[in-house]
């Protein structure tokens, strides 16, 4: 069961650029070996401003931890350089137990005996099903399903590249650290901030104790610090509180 049903209809006005908001059912667990698991339902956008239904391919973007819209209005080079270079049609899948996409009560979904169903492989399971759902919906059978992420999400796009091959038939997995694990041996776990700190000291040899002694200061800053604090780092609004330094840092 699915709510609502988007059906692809060249005839309609286009959606000038805004996505387009709609829900499917998925199951909160997809590896239930009796096959009764219940059903949440999951937001996803549409937006088909470049697509062209003859030629254009699925552009998925899979959503992480966070509202999907967030990641929507963040990623143009996906929604209009590559949408219309390739004149596909734009899916962007919101993660479960983000945004509005819960499959429990918000209050109580990250307790243990809810988020046990926050999971990678639920969550890449979620994402398959909906590509599979939107390709029927639009009949698009035939055309490739290219998924974007980053940051975590670029780890689930590349692991959905290699686990699930037969829908995803490309990734881009932009800043996606799906190598560096506590203790993997691929990725020793501080390298990145080892070639940092480097980076800096070969520009300033104290560079690395200033930037140090600087984040120090400004996560132990009081109010009388904030609106000079405000004017240097030229914020969108002035800082009033400790949360708004957190949010800075």
């Amino acid at each position: 069961m699915r709510f609502p049903t988007p059906k692809a209809n060249p005839n309609l006005k286009r959606w000038e650029g805004t996505a387009q908001e709609f829900f499917f059912y998925t199951k909160l667990d997809h590896f239930d070996a009796e096959g009764k698991s219940s059903s949440f339902k999951m937001r996803y956008l549409i937006d088909d401003t470049y697509w062209d239904p003859e030629t254009g391919p699925i552009l998925f973007y899979a959503g992480n931890e966070g509202d999907i819209y967030s990641f929507y209005d963040n990623v143009g080079f996906m929604t209009e350089t590559i949408a219309q270079g390739t004149k596909g049609l734009l899916v962007f899948g919101e993660h479960r137990y983000f945004g509005v996409s819960y499959p429990f009560d918000p209050s109580v979904a990250f307790t243990p005996e809810h988020n046990v169903y926050l999971t990678v492989e639920q969550t890449m399971m979620d994402f398959v099903e909906l590509v599979k759902y939107v390709r029927e919906e639009y009949e698009m059978q035939d055309k490739a399903c290219v998924v974007f992420g980053g940051s975590y999400g670029g780890m689930l796009a590349a692991w959905l590249r290699i686990k699930h091959p037969h829908q995803f038939q490309g990734a881009l997995a932009a800043s996606a650290p799906f190598l560096y694990f506590k203790d993997a041996p691929s990725a020793p776990e501080f390298a990145y901030a080892e070639i940092a700190t480097q980076d800096f000291r070969s520009q300033l040899d104290k560079s690395p104790e200033l930037i140090k002694e600087a984040f120090t200061d400004i996560m132990a800053s009081t109010s009388d610090k904030w609106a000079e604090m405000s004017t240097i780092f030229n914020t969108c609004t002035p800082i009033q509180s400790k949360s708004d330094v957190t949010h800075l840092y």
